[in-house]
């Protein structure tokens, strides 16, 4: 048995004498797990879960809420008592869900007895273990459960912790009150394995971590949800960690419930007193209209260590963001997406770095903050420097790998349009989406999720992103499918029965990343709307894939100064701008569109996001229809709005042969910094490039105007770019849609370069797979060849 430091010398005879009457010593790594509130997923999603990892645990029963009438979200008797057949514990949480105080003391015994009397109905002993509905306690409440049969009661985290955290301590036999046991840890949604395993490794030195949850869901009380999926991780964690899960009658083994302390109270004012951490309240607010919006934040401390907010009222919310890159260890993400509510951090004493952005259209606001014992509050007031919405102009994220359940949070706190998130996703070769190994919320119904006027999910969209086929590891790469209506049955390769699927159901096939073996091959043979110019490499923090996926050296001519497999960011942005512009000059009139894969990489969703234009205001079936346009510019910092004749980005202008065009290029650029540079790309070369003289605007934004002519003959297409410096030798960048020219008779001619790198591109992926892939998915490769080397005659 470890020793027990800190106690005074009657509490550790008392706890002494204990240990020496329960039957069994408390051994490491025992938990309590407890279910509160009759949720109907204790029966449908717990109960399957624990029986398979073979864990006990007490559910505590309520009839408050809506349990009488709502059957959907509260489990029927029924249920409860096959869970008590089952073999698990039915504890007592009142009747009414009724929160114990002074004031409510006399009504204790009858809430108690009303589900006693349920119980008996149902063939359920009577209980003997008691949770403390809403965690609200008062000592007075002892002597009432004392008499009506109660062994064990188990409390919240609080008072040694707030209560919006879900932080708490482990029971201590001997020093807590049998009556009055913490909860370790009260999951949250914000939560993640690590702050689970913060609460269950607390179960060590004759201390019991005693586990508290509510619905897994929980519809009807969101701040206390726990997803399905984090739910199954815990118990994973425990489960392979050699953990023992009992229910709170089981602590009977090891603890004496009659012994008790002199003084119930005295822990926790103890416990309360050698508390490092202080309380800092956040709050974040539009500056100029001073109401509260939500947020991304970064807290630091002077360590190193990363420190994530809990949401502070019941109606917030806070997501945790915890990523870092497996090739480039610096390169992390770590912040908390909030909802426009005050939210709390607990933090030890110190100096901490305290950095507040949203979205993109916001001054990113950093304040040093310095902690001591006293509780803080901060308020920053965000400054926004762009508004793109009342422009007309709408953004959005393709490539997303956030849950439904963190969307409502993270897509307002980054003021993002239009999130498609991947709920399908799957890596295996022919294997159909339905049954993919991936999937997040694959079951989501095919209709849209309004979050407020203007910001909206669209639940159903499908990764394929293959790495075996068959029984061997052979990487392909990945392709979306976006707003589909119904759920993709069919594997790939082959890959046209996926277009055709598509194409019935009206929706958008987005290549992503261009370096993937399979990608070029795919542009041919699907149709494929949508090239991610903006993709999941660009990043907010340090620039970590280096190496290129596809195995065909990389031309000069695309990614200078050198040619090869690898290269820094600005080397892989070239190498993406230089494959779009060869497939544009092919012909392939593939639409730009950004995509952040936030969710499996250390970036925030819609760090690059594309920007539709929306003149007749929003809605989602009209801005899939922009971007399908290409009325449309991506970016990871800049705002692009140019016109070229008046027009917007995807317009088509009819060219008369042989007659040259002048056409104006005019528009501006906003900006966090000033911008270094403005091009303009004719047919894939920088036709034009120039150093603004940037201005500041009412709003503090840097603007560089742009008024430029540029000389066409013939076929071409027209784009602009921007590149803003950002210190240590990073950037950011924008790009617009492009401009098409077409001139009757005459097509837009290749460069015999840009023909012959897609060329070799798609022999060596035939070669690489030859031996792996079916004689139907080669024979789709080698007319991808052929659709390619038709262009050779009229390349330049």
């Amino acid at each position: 048995m470890k020793p027990f430091h800190g106690l005074s010398a009657p509490a550790l005879a008392l706890l002494n004498s204990v240990l020496a009457a329960a039957a069994d010593p408390v051994p490491d790594k025992l938990v309590v797990l407890t279910f509160d509130d009759s949720v109907a997923s204790h029966h449908s999603v717990v109960r399957p879960l624990l029986k398979r990892y073979g864990f006990s645990a007490t559910f505590f029963i309520t009839e408050g809420f809506s349990f009488p009438t709502n059957k959907k979200d509260y489990m029927t008797w029924d249920q409860i008592a096959e869970l008590h057949r089952d073999g698990f514990e039915i504890g007592n949480h009142t009747r009414d869900h009724l929160g114990v105080s002074k004031e409510t003391l006399g009504r204790l015994e009858e809430q108690i007895e009303g589900i006693n009397a349920r119980c008996t109905a149902h063939g359920i002993p009577r209980t003997t273990s008691f949770g403390y509905p809403g965690n609200a306690l008062d000592p007075g409440a002892l002597p009432i459960l004392r008499k009506l049969g109660i062994r064990f009661a188990r409390r919240g985290g609080a008072p040694e912790y707030g209560y919006e955290g879900g932080r708490g301590v482990a029971y201590e036999p001997g020093v807590d009150h049998p009556l009055l046991i913490p909860s370790a840890g009260d999951a949250r949604p914000h939560w993640s394995l690590e702050d689970f395993r913060h609460a269950a490794e607390q179960a060590t030195g004759g201390r019991i971590a005693v586990l508290q949850f509510h619905g897994v869901p929980d519809r009807d009380h969101p701040w206390v949800h726990t997803p399905p999926e984090q739910f199954e991780q815990y118990l994973k964690f425990l489960h392979e960690n050699g953990y023992r899960a009992v229910a709170l009658r089981d602590l009977a083994k090891y603890v004496d419930p009659d012994a008790v302390p002199a003084d119930p109270l005295a822990v926790i004012e103890r416990r309360k007193a050698a508390r490092h951490e202080t309380r800092l309240e956040l709050e974040v607010v539009d500056r100029a209209s001073g109401r509260p919006i939500p947020s991304r934040v970064y807290l630091q401390g002077e360590d190193g260590g990363w420190h994530f907010a809990s949401p502070g009222a019941h109606e917030g919310s806070a997501v945790r963001y915890r990523k870092r890159n497996w090739i480039n260890q610096n390169a992390v993400e770590m912040h908390t997406t909030l909802s426009a509510h005050l939210s709390i951090f607990e933090l030890p004493r110190g100096r901490y770095t305290l950095t507040v952005e949203r979205g993109k259209e916001y001054f990113t606001e950093t304040r040093s903050v310095e902690v001591g014992r006293s509780p803080l509050k901060v308020r920053f007031e965000l400054r926004r420097w762009a508004n793109l919405a009342a422009r007309g102009w709408y953004s959005g994220d393709t490539h997303v790998h956030r849950t439904l359940a963190e969307l409502p949070n993270v897509v307002l706190a980054e003021d993002l349009n239009v999130a498609l998130p991947l709920t399908s996703w799957v890596t295996k070769g022919s294997v159909p989406p339905t049954e993919g190994d991936k999937n997040s919320d694959s079951g989501a119904e095919g209709a849209l999720i309004r979050l407020d006027e203007t910001h909206v999910v669209w639940p159903r969209n499908t990764e394929y992103e293959i790495f075996s086929v068959g029984d061997r590891r052979h990487t392909l790469g990945a392709v979306f499918v976006l707003g589909h209506k119904t759920p993709l049955a069919v594997g790939a390769p082959p890959v046209k029965p996926v277009a055709a699927h598509a194409r019935r159901e009206g929706a958008l096939l987005d290549l992503d990343k261009h370096d993937w073996p399979w990608s070029i091959a795919l542009v041919p043979l699907l149709g494929v709307d949508l090239f991610e110019l903006s993709n999941n490499h660009h990043w907010r923090t340090e620039f970590g894939m280096t190496r290129w996926a596809s195995p065909t050296p990389v031309p000069a001519w695309m990614q200078p100064p050198d040619g090869g497999s690898e290269g820094d960011e600005l080397a892989w942005t070239r190498y993406t701008l230089g494959t779009y512009y060869a497939l544009l000059d092919c012909g392939f009139r593939l639409r730009p569109t950004a995509g952040t894969a936030s969710g499996v990489h250390p970036v925030p969703l819609g760090f690059g996001r594309v920007y539709v234009h929306l003149p007749g205001g929003f809605g989602f079936d009209e801005w899939t229809a922009g971007l399908n346009a290409g009325r449309s510019f991506v970016t990871t910092g800049p705002m692009l709005l140019a016109q070229v004749d008046g027009e917007d980005p995807g317009h088509r202008f009819e060219m008369k042969p042989g007659i040259e065009r002048q056409a104006r290029v005019a528009g501006e650029v906003l900006s966090e910094r000033p911008v270094e540079s403005v091009e303009i790309i004719v047919n894939g070369e920088v036709a034009k490039r120039f150093e603004p003289r940037t201005e500041k605007n009412a709003d503090g934004a840097s603007v560089a105007r742009i008024d430029e002519r540029i000389a066409l003959d013939g076929s071409s297409w027209l784009a602009v770019r921007a590149w803003e410096p950002r210190d240590g030798g990073r950037f950011r960048i924008a790009h617009t849609a492009p401009w098409h020219f077409d001139a009757p008779g005459e097509p837009l001619r290749p460069e015999k370069r840009e023909v012959e790198f897609l060329i070799q591109r798609v022999k060596d992926e035939i070669e690489r797979s030859r031996a792996v892939l079916s004689t139907e998915a080669l024979a789709e490769y080698e007319e991808a060849l052929r659709a390619y080397e038709s262009l050779q005659s009229q390349a330049r």
